[in-house]
C-alpha cells in the first residue's frame, strides 16, 4: 500500500508540473501558495524520477500558456519553480547545503523579478491615478486640511507622494526578489526535511552563505556608484535593488550570528539581557549592526563554522 501511495504521489507531482502553470494562468490563481505547490512537485519528481523528467515536464507546463497567451502570460506566472531544478542538481551532485541553497535562491531571485519587469511596474498613468486617489482619501478624512493648517500645500503633498511612488517603483524588483527567495527557502527547507529525514537539520544559529556570496553586495555598491557617477539610471536602479536585497538577506544572517552569541556560555547572562534591552531601545542602530554583522560574517566566519556544514 505504501508503494502504491508513493507511486500515486509521483504521478500527481508530474501532473502538477504539466497542468498547474496552465491552470494558474487561466484561473488567475498564481500566487505564493500556487508557486510553492509547483516547486514541491519539482523537488519530488526530480528526486524520485530524475532531473530530466522534472525539467521536461516543467518546461512543457510553462510552454503551453506562453504559446497560447503569449508574453502577457509572463505578467501572471511565477518562474520561481524553475530554480528548483538547480536545487535538484545540487542534491544529485552532493553540493554542500548552503552552496545549493545560495545558487538556487540567487536564480529564484532573478526569476522572481520577471513578472515585475514585464508589466507590474508602476506606469505614469497608474502613478497619476494613485496620487489623485490618495488626495481624495485625505480630503475625505480631513487629513489634508489638517496638513494645510501646518503649512503643507496640496502641491507640496503631491510632490511628496510622487517621490514616494518613484522610490516604491524603483525598489519593487528587490521586493519581488525577496518574496521569491522566501518562497524558495520555505519549500527547500520543508522538502529537505521530508525527503532527507536521516540528515541533521541546520539550526538557525548556524545559517551561513558561501564566502563568495559577498561579491553580490560588492557588485550592488559598484553598480550604484557607477550609475550615479555617469548618470546611468538603469545601472543605478540595479545597484539600489541589489543593495536592498542584500540588506534584507544579511539582516537574517546577522540575526543568526546574534542569536548564536546569545547562546554562548562564555557571555555573562547580565550582558545578554543588556544586549537584548539595548537592541529594542536603539532599534535603528541594532538593525544596521545586524546587517553589517551578517555581511562580514560571510567573509570572516565569526562563528568558525565548518565550510561543509
Amino acid at each position: 500500500m505504501l508503494l502504491r501511495d508513493e507511486e500515486a504521489l509521483n504521478y500527481l507531482a508530474v501532473a502538477i508540473l504539466l497542468a498547474f502553470p496552465w491552470l494558474g494562468t487561466v484561473l488567475g490563481t498564481w500566487g505564493f501558495i500556487w508557486g510553492a505547490l509547483i516547486l514541491v512537485a519539482v523537488f519530488l519528481v526530480g528526486r524520485r524520477r530524475g532531473l530530466a523528467i522534472a525539467a521536461f515536464s516543467l518546461l512543457i507546463g510553462y510552454a503551453v500558456p506562453l504559446i497560447v497567451f503569449g508574453a502577457t502570460a509572463c505578467n501572471q506566472m511565477s518562474f520561481v519553480p524553475l530554480a528548483g531544478l538547480l536545487g535538484v542538481l545540487g542534491w544529485q551532485k552532493n553540493w554542500p547545503v548552503r552552496v545549493t541553497f545560495f545558487w538556487s535562491a540567487a536564480l529564484a531571485s532573478v526569476l522572481g523579478t520577471i513578472p515585475t519587469l514585464m508589466g507590474q511596474a508602476v506606469s505614469a498613468l497608474n502613478e497619476s491615478d494613485m496620487i489623485n486617489m490618495t488626495i481624495q482619501q485625505y480630503q475625505a478624512s480631513g487629513l489634508l486640511a489638517a496638513m494645510q493648517q501646518q503649512g503643507l500645500t496640496e502641491i507640496q503633498f503631491r510632490d511628496v507622494l510622487q517621490q514616494v511612488i518613484h522610490i516604491y517603483a524603483l525598489i519593487l524588483p528587490s521586493f519581488a526578489a525577496l518574496l521569491a527567495v522566501a518562497e524558495f527557502g520555505f519549500v527547500f527547507y520543508f522538502v529537505r526535511i521530508w525527503l532527507k529525514e536521516d540528515e541533521e537539520r541546520i539550526p538557525f544559529t548556524r545559517w551561513r552563505l558561501p564566502w563568495y556570496a559577498v561579491w553580490g553586495a560588492v557588485l550592488g555598491i559598484a553598480f550604484y556608484l557607477l550609475g550615479d557617477q555617469f548618470a546611468w539610471t538603469s545601472l543605478r536602479g540595479l545597484g539600489i535593488n541589489v543593495m536592498v536585497f542584500y540588506g534584507a538577506l544579511t539582516l537574517v544572517l546577522g540575526a543568526s550570528v546574534f542569536v548564536y552569541l546569545l547562546k554562548s556560555p562564555k557571555i555573562p547572562r547580565f550582558f545578554k539581557f543588556a544586549l537584548i534591552f539595548a537592541s529594542f531601545i536603539y532599534l535603528f542602530f541594532s538593525v544596521v549592526s545586524l546587517i553589517m554583522f551578517g555581511l562580514f560574517d560571510i567573509v570572516f566566519n565569526f562563528r568558525r563554522l565548518p565550510e561543509e556544514s
